[in-house]
């Protein structure tokens, strides 16, 4: 076990606190249901990255070796591909404090993302570079579920980034 591995996961864990405390702040202040909805699904990803995390450095505080975990695919990850347009929502000023907050988060999960890539450059044990490659897609999968969600606010006609239409009309 290297003191790298060891600052590496204690910095992801509070990486993993912020990330929580922000989402969870987002869903407080989100008036929208389907909003308020992911930002807890979000604080909840969060809560679960902190577990393994956590459990990961108990397990080499006591003495114990890098093990290889599983971590599985959130549910975020799995329904991002078959997201289906959203209803169109009422524009205003509780839309523009969202897409504030939407902004802040796109920000959080990129940041996030490169710190987990960054931290697997840094780490020896292959365990820990999976492990953190590993979470890493997980925030990009974050990333992608609040741009459709922002993209929805905006009424863009654009889904995860990818526009729904051709201005020719042809779908």
């Amino acid at each position: 076990m290297s003191s790298t591995s060891l600052k590496a996961l204690r910095t992801a864990i509070e990486v993993e606190d912020n990330g929580l405390l922000t989402f969870l702040k987002f869903a407080r202040q989100t008036k929208d249901t389907t909003g308020k909805n992911m930002f807890i699904r979000l604080a909840m990803d969060e809560f679960e990255h902190r577990q393994i995390l956590e459990k990961q450095l108990n397990k080499l505080l006591e003495g114990g070796e890098w093990e290889n975990v599983e971590v599985p695919k959130s549910e975020i990850e799995i329904i991002s591909p078959t997201i289906r347009e959203k209803q169109q929502r009422t524009k205003g000023e509780s839309g523009m404090a969202e897409l504030d907050a939407l902004n802040t988060a796109l920000d959080l999960e990129k940041k996030t993302a490169e710190f987990f890539r960054e931290q697997a450059d840094l780490v020896d044990e292959p365990e820990a570079k999976s492990l953190f490659i590993r979470l890493a897609e997980w925030e990009d999968a974050h990333y992608d579920i609040i741009l459709a969600e922002q993209d929805s606010i905006k009424g863009t006609g654009f889904w995860f980034g990818i526009p729904e239409f051709q201005m020719d009309g042809k779908f």
